[in-house]
């Protein structure tokens, strides 16, 4: 049984289960025998289990492997401060901002962040992924986003969310 963990963007890893053949062992897999079958993990996911349990629970409402972890995976957040890097027209200041720090924060809610262009001091996006379609989207433009935009570029007065929310896979807006 060959087990990876992998990071997701939230405070909580991703856990894959996969049966697979002896043959599949690489050199650097760490092997933990589990009874009747050997347990395959590859070095990362080894370290992000330390200290971890896996068990089988089987109950009347819910029955496979839970995994008790003490470890949690990083989470980028938005900074605060201001930020030397920020230079040139509003627009480059603006998809900067959004690709090295407001698109790896929503990334931990499996969201992204489009910029589509300024007019009149408005910055026009768009939410896609985890947050197209999300309850919570107003939230995040209002109080991470757009505050982080007008704090780092006072050029901008309003930042307007363009998206159909209505059209995604999870909508709020219906």
């Amino acid at each position: 049984l060959r087990v990876e963990v992998t990071t997701n963007g939230t405070s909580e890893f991703s856990y894959n289960l996969k049966l697979i053949s002896l043959d599949e062992k690489t050199p650097e897999d760490v092997t933990v025998e589990g009874g009747e079958f050997q347990i395959v993990v590859d070095p990362k996911s080894a370290e992000y289990l330390k200290g971890a349990t896996i068990d089988y629970e089987d109950k009347i409402v819910r029955s496979g492997f839970k995994f008790l972890n003490p470890n949690k995976p990083e989470v980028p957040k938005l900074g605060d401060g201001p930020r030397s890097d920020l230079t040139g027209p509003v627009a480059e200041q603006i998809q900067r901002l959004i690709d090295t720090e407001l698109n790896p924060a929503v990334a931990a809610h499996g969201g992204k962040i489009q910029f589509l262009g300024v007019r009149d001091n408005k910055a026009y996006l768009t939410f896609g992924g985890g947050c197209h379609g999300c309850g919570m989207v107003d939230v995040t433009l209002k109080q991470g986003v757009e505050q982080r935009i007008r704090e780092l570029i006072p050029e901008i007065e309003e930042v307007i969310d363009s998206t159909d929310h209505s059209t995604g896979e999870n909508p709020f807006y219906t």
